[in-house]
């Protein structure tokens, strides 16, 4: 199988692009292996097709291809959702001995997935109409070969102490240049503390998809407005929360609790933004 005959079987408009689901999962992977030069399911123990799994609550279903230690394979035919077929495999990762790798391929591209202890969730990208280059060809193989090559170099820890670093910053920064006399100064720093409880909110909401779009990463992360401009923006974020309405072209729901019941976005200098910025790409 050369990287010429696997693409045109297999890419768009290929002799078996048109199969569906159950007719060409397993013959892709297969094809897949004989390109790579790599081991095919059923020449070791623990290298199977359709591993059945016990997930939550009993209800029982199948990863696509599993081999133990390395990955859990989930196929999906062209232009089926491959979100979809993550959570499948999400759903199934503990009855598997939670695999480093979890792959979803739709047979014109494959997205790898890290799930690394310890480590942040990583995504790797390779197209079919790119395995004819040796540098693709060789990243897939370390799927079956090297799992390990891909565990993310940062740890969670990493991330964690970098984002408080860059919370701390930011409260420095804001309370050096607040009144310095009681009581305003300890009025003042309630409020930065208030505001920074709020942010860290807002980059949960947005995670879960409450803020739709990363609207909190794109909002500070946007060098076209002051500071001034930016100030008032997060201003009204957070009373549109409060309130549950429009901000923008998105409908916000309302973030019921005493979150946001008082909302006084202190103003923030460039400094301020910058941490924030870092806070948002972490």
């Amino acid at each position: 199988m050369t990287p010429y005959d696997f693409i045109a079987t297999w890419g768009k408009g290929g002799s078996r692009d048109a199969e569906n689901e159950r007719q060409g999962a397993q013959a892709y992977f297969i094809d897949l292996c004989e390109l790579l030069g790599v081991p095919k399911p059923g020449s070791e123990p623990g290298y199977i097709f359709e591993q059945r799994s016990e997930t939550l609550g009993q209800a029982r279903g199948f990863a696509d291809v599993f081999y133990r230690g390395r990955f859990a394979w989930e196929n999906k035919a062209p232009g089926k959702s491959l979100d979809d077929a993550l959570t499948q495999l999400q759903r199934y990762s503990l009855a598997l001995e939670n695999p480093p790798l979890l792959v979803v391929c739709d047979r014109h591209v494959i997205h790898i997935y890290t799930q690394f202890n310890g480590h942040p969730s990583e995504q790797h990208s390779i197209y079919i109409q790119n395995l004819n280059e040796p540098a693709f060809q060789a990243r897939l193989r370390d799927v079956w070969l090297d799992p390990e090559c891909f565990r993310p170099r940062q740890t969670n820890r990493d991330i964690t102490e970098k984002a408080a670093k860059s919370f701390a910053t930011l409260a420095d920064g804001l309370r050096k240049r607040g009144p310095q006399e009681s009581p305003q100064k300890e009025q003042y720093a309630e409020q930065i503390a208030h505001f920074l409880t709020q942010t860290l909110f807002c980059f949960f909401a947005e995670d879960v998809g409450l803020l739709p779009g990363r609207m909190f990463e794109k909002i500070v992360s946007n060098r076209q407005m002051s500071s001034q401009q930016l100030t008032q923006t997060l201003q009204t974020l957070m009373t549109t929360m409060r309130d549950g309405g429009v901000f923008g072209a998105d409908m916000l729901p309302w973030f019921n609790g005493g979150l946001f019941k008082r909302v006084n976005v202190p103003k923030l200098e460039i400094t301020d933004i910058t941490e924030l910025r870092n806070a948002a790409r972490l």
